[in-house]
């Protein structure tokens, strides 16, 4: 049953998102729900689209240190909770080293060599470190024509996984930030409320000022960054944030949310012959219409960014897919988190995590729906955290 939404009821939303003002929606523990976790569920439950709007907002603000850090990136990166030899990783706060040929080109670029950099990825054959595919196994490439340069044709659009300190901090306690703690599992791993994670899409800039520029004109969030290239060679320079899932679990089912640049179709494409630009078809939904055009107006630094929509509670019929068009390209028509998250699961008999593919004659799709426990006997569920694939083993 399709949810709709009459039009004086939309005004009311409209107003309620005009109202969420920063002095009317604390940012300074909204990551624990500000220690009232039933009493920001009941304003969620009034617009799920404005809460989610609201924590969007709290994330891009400065994280109040001397970094000039966004509070999203102090998050921890899951490259450095699931290392690459499965040892534990370090304490929330504190970072691996980077490796010295980043600082070093970022120094010979112009770039803050101190500063911050994103990593995107090692595309090295067999790294476990994947920075392009989706889970599809497919990847999303950038245009090929104006206003993308032609150095950036048909480049490929780049991710990153982050999580909040409580997600962290049980995985740790847990010890399933490598494959020997899953395979030890004894019951179904359950994440505190205050469980955080964040998926990000982005454009890799490069060194090109000019692509840099236009870029920030449309409303993009500019990073220093890096990845690893198929020949080994590390790759330094900015790129841009195209799109964002926020998580946390808020209600049993989670929350998902997610965020994209409404100028991502003029950069990006499907693969299509001939390719065409690629658009979000699962959104942005009826409620979150409203709810965008009022906090846009509000915050003139996120204003080229809209929210697509919302799914908490795996009992509603709408939406019944949520895609994020960046992060989830060729599948939106088969695209729910709320639904895909749910077979999160692992085998200890089989050593191996639940696939959640299904068959289809002409292709693979996703399930849309959650699927029942009996589909889950002999699996220890993960409490819809995929991330942990990333596990590896010790060494």
């Amino acid at each position: 049953m399709r949810r709709t939404i009459p039009i004086v009821v939309l005004s009311v939303l409209s107003g309620l998102a005009q109202a969420q003002t920063p002095s009317a929606f604390n940012c300074s523990n909204f990551l624990t729900f500000n220690g009232d976790q039933s009493g920001t569920l009941s304003t969620f439950q009034q617009s799920p689209e404005t809460m989610a709007w609201n924590w969007f907002v709290c994330l891009n603000q400065a994280d109040g240190s001397n970094g000039g850090l966004r509070v999203w990136e102090t998050f921890k990166p899951s490259d450095q909770v699931y290392l690459l030899k499965g040892a534990e990783p370090l304490p929330y706060s504190e970072r691996e080293n980077l490796p010295s040929e980043v600082p070093a080109l970022a120094q010979k670029q112009g770039m803050d060599p101190k500063g911050l950099f994103q990593f995107l990825g090692n595309d090295t054959a067999g790294s476990p470190q994947n920075g392009v595919q989706q889970v599809d196994g497919l990847a999303l490439k950038m245009r090929s024509g104006a206003p993308v340069p032609p150095s950036k044709h048909e480049q490929l659009v780049r991710f990153h996984l982050l999580m909040g300190k409580d997600t962290f901090n049980y995985i740790v306690a847990n010890k399933v930030y490598n494959r020997d703690g899953l395979a030890k599992l004894t019951s179904n791993l359950d994440f505190p409320a205050t469980a955080w994670e964040l998926k990000t899409s982005w454009f890799w800039i490069g060194t090109d000022q000019g692509f840099k520029t236009v870029l920030t004109e449309d409303g993009y969030y500019i990073s220093q960054a890096y990845y690893v290239d198929s020949t080994g060679q590390y790759q330094v320079g900015y790129a841009a944030l195209s799109g964002m899932h926020v998580i946390n679990k808020l209600t049993p089912d989670w929350v998902w949310t997610t965020f994209e640049n409404r100028n991502n179709p003029k950069y990006t494409v499907t693969n299509d012959t001939p390719p065409k630009p690629m658009t979000n078809s699962t959104g942005p939904t009826d409620a979150a219409k409203p709810v965008n055009s009022s906090f846009q107006q509000q915050y003139s630094n996120l204003a080229q960014y809209e929210l697509i929509g919302v799914q908490y509670d795996q009992h509603r019929a709408e939406p019944k897919l949520l895609a994020n068009s960046q992060l989830e390209s060729a599948f939106q028509g088969s695209s729910s988190c709320l639904a895909c998250h749910s077979t999160a699961a692992y085998s200890t008999k089989k050593n191996s995590f639940f696939s959640f593919n299904i068959d289809h004659t002409g292709g693979i799709l996703y399930p849309t729906s959650v699927l029942p426990d009996k589909d889950f006997v002999g699996y220890q569920k993960l409490d819809y955290v995929w991330s942990l694939k990333r596990a590896q083993w010790k060494r």
